[in-house]
């Protein structure tokens, strides 16, 4: 069938009308969120929510009851957005009837009212701002309705939407035409007019790239409101490579206050353009090291433990109405610039998550109704390196000890030492010593006595993996004069069993004590200064070079012996050793329980931490331990033989004593009763019929 041409009839020339345009974009800004809102109150599209309902008569009347005069055929669409009214008089879709309809919604009992009504509010800005607005957002969601439901939507499924039979077929064959699927291209056309008109002209553009393509069938012109929003895209496009490239050549030639206006220019029309910002920062981070600058044009910055606080002077003119955006980037490296705050009302900001062991940057960037209303200030390089917290010293025996917190992000720390006294290594007054040291500690020894100084800095990595070190922070301390340690205890029994001999070498500074110790055990070579003052001492006696006691520790008792030196108020501690004499076993009671079993009662023979029981009958026998638990859950169970048998209970002193011998304890297990007789057999019926047949047969 012949295509219908301009001034011939379709019904003279038996051609077909021309398809309709459709359009290529909504041509609405927030259509998604409007969309997803009249699906959530059960509508298809935006005319069902223009078709409020009618408002219920006052009373009942015989004419409200009368069939219609006109039938309800649908809407139109293609040629303006339509309504049947009464008489069969169409009715177009203005502001008047946008109003009418929200006043049918705001007085209808639907539970939808309000929000229908509130939605016809958003219909009627639309159609404030474009007469065909309405027409066009109707037409884009009645495609899309057919193109979703298959590829070739017919005229039933156009008219099932609602559109009138006359247009319905027509529209039916334009969506299958080539009316873009759901996909990317259709939701760049829907979110096209979020973005644009606006200053995000790189985010335009990437959405004008993934539009739809021209439709498959021709002869209709392109949807001029979509054209409006690419062409507008392109020229600002345009525009902006033009100023950044006079920028790029004004900075070429050391012209920086020519190259900031122009990447400033560019950043006002594509403020999304990383290019322009890159470009303005460089160049003002340049004019920023101008020593010509002026002063309240600068922006200060000071460090302060993990924090950078930033002060400037508002611009010229500057009043309530102006903010300030702020940026970090390392130096020389303007393309990685983060935000730090926006929307900043005073001449002052704090960072608190800057980056330590690099130059970093900061740039003021002030703006007035989300434009940018200057040239942005930048600051000098900024380096952060914390500094150490919580830095003590403390005297130690030979040296002295320091503590402290250093920052989580150092990567070394280091630590010099001066002071006015000489040691044996012939370091003087003028000599700067670097100690080895932990992250956190460092223990100096030994030191000569005197007055020492300590200097601790951390170290940082920068981007090339070397250390920037922060500035130090000292601290004073004094070493003192310690007596040197007791390098060894022994320990001799004498032979009656009962006593020891404790015996050792004096130190080579201070006096040597033996102390009974009650704290917890101390590694030799600790500050017990505060511990020995009050604390009983063992007499001892000295032999030439030896210093000895003697002890008799009664049974019952434990005793850990500490060997102190003492010089002064300062002392020291040394070797130690445990000296046991566990008591003796209580009466020891042995039954049997079975004849491999037997069950042994005794007290516990404190201080021994095991007990070791053994038996035996001549000629086989056995050993087991019990522990000080065991004992006290209740009687001890023992595996033994049916013989008569010698049980022995021997107290073990712990691995680390020197134990005094005590006396085991024995007892007697008689032996196993013998087993019973076996009973006789029981007689049975068939037994005692045989053994008289025998008899008789006998």
């Amino acid at each position: 069938m012949a295509v219908l041409r301009p001034g011939e009839h379709p019904k003279a020339s038996g051609g077909r009308p021309p398809l309709p345009t459709l359009p290529h974009c909504p041509g609405l800004r927030g259509y998604v969120p409007l969309h997803e809102a009249v699906r959530q109150l059960s509508f298809r599209h935006a005319a069902d929510v223009l078709r409020a309902p009618a408002p219920a008569p006052a009373h009942d009347s015989v004419f409200g009851t009368l069939p219609r005069a006109v039938t309800d055929d649908g809407f139109r669409v293609l040629d303006g957005l339509w309504f049947p009214g009464r008489g069969g008089i169409w009715q177009r879709v203005d502001l008047a009837f946008v109003r009418q309809a929200r006043g049918r919604w705001l007085s209808s009992s639907d539970p939808r009212a309000d929000t229908a009504a509130a939605l016809v509010d958003t219909l009627e800005t639309l159609i404030r701002d474009d007469a065909m607005g309405l027409r066009q957002l109707v037409l884009w969601e009645l495609c899309c309705l057919l193109r979703d439901g298959g590829e070739r939507p017919g005229e039933a499924e156009a008219a099932a939407l609602g559109v009138h039979r006359g247009e319905a077929g027509l529209l039916a064959a334009a969506v299958s035409a080539g009316f873009p699927a759901t996909g990317p291209a259709r939701h760049a056309a829907e979110t096209l007019n979020d973005v644009w008109p606006g200053v995000r002209l790189r985010e335009a553009e990437r959405v004008v790239a993934r539009l739809p393509r021209a439709s498959a069938y021709a002869d209709g012109p392109a949807d001029h409101r979509l054209a409006a929003l690419v062409d507008a895209v392109r020229a600002r496009s345009a525009e902006v490579a033009r100023l950044a490239g006079e920028g790029a050549a004004a900075e070429a030639t050391g012209a920086l206050r020519t190259a900031a206006v122009a990447w400033l220019g560019a950043l006002r029309l594509a403020r999304d353009d990383a290019d322009a910002q890159t470009g303005l920062l460089r160049v003002t981070a340049l004019l920023a090291d101008d020593p010509f600058v002026p002063t309240d044009a600068r922006v200060t910055a000071v460090t302060d433990d993990r924090d950078v606080r930033l002060s400037w002077c508002a611009p010229p003119g500057g009043g309530r109405d102006v903010t300030y955006r702020v940026l970090r980037f390392p130096d020389g490296a303007p393309h990685l610039a983060v935000e730090t705050a926006a929307g900043e009302r005073g001449p002052a900001s704090v960072d608190t998550a800057a980056p330590v062991g690099r130059a970093l940057r900061y740039a003021v960037v002030p703006l007035r109704r989300d434009r940018i209303a200057g040239v942005p200030r930048v600051t000098a390089p900024v380096l952060l390196t914390p500094v150490v917290t919580e830095l003590t010293a403390a005297v130690v025996p030979g040296g002295v000890r320091l503590d402290w917190r250093p920052d989580p992000a150092a990567a070394e720390v280091r630590v010099t030492r001066s002071g006015a006294a000489a040691d044996a290594t012939g370091w003087g007054g003028s000599s700067l010593v670097r100690v080895p040291c932990a992250h956190d500690r460092v223990v100096d020894v030994p030191l000569a006595p005197g007055a020492y100084s300590y200097e601790v800095r951390c170290g940082y990595r920068d981007p090339d993996g070397d250390l920037v070190w922060s500035r130090g922070v000292t601290v004073t301390a004094h070493a003192e004069r310690w007596p040197s340690p007791v390098e060894e205890l022994t320990v001799r029994r004498h032979t009656d069993g009962e006593r020891v001999t404790i015996v050792w070498r004096p130190p080579a500074l201070g006096d040597g004590l033996l102390l009974p110790w009650t704290a917890g055990p101390v590694e030799p070579g600790t500050d017990v200064s505060a511990l020995v003052g009050d604390a009983d001492r063992i007499p001892a006696t000295v032999n030439g070079t030896e210093s000895s006691a003697e002890l008799t520790p009664r049974p019952e008792q434990r005793l850990r012996l500490t060997a102190v030196s003492v010089l002064g108020d300062r002392a020291v501690s040394g070797p130690s050793v445990v000296v046991e004499r566990p008591a003796a076993i209580g009466p020891l009671e042995a039954a049997r329980t079975g004849a491999d079993r037997a069950v042994l009662r005794f007290a516990w023979p404190e201080p021994a931490v095991l007990v070791r029981l053994a038996w035996t009958d001549g000629q086989r026998g056995g050993e087991q331990r019990v522990a000080r638990s065991t004992h006290r859950a209740g009687p001890v169970e023992l595996a033994v033989s049916a013989e008569e048998c010698v049980i022995t209970a021997t107290p073990l002193p712990r691995p680390d004593a020197v134990a005094i011998d005590t006396a085991p304890a024995r007892a007697v297990l008689p032996a196993a009763p013998p087993p019973p007789p076996p009973a006789p057999p029981v007689p049975t019926r068939w037994g005692t019929w045989w053994r008289r047949w025998r008899r008789w047969r006998s």
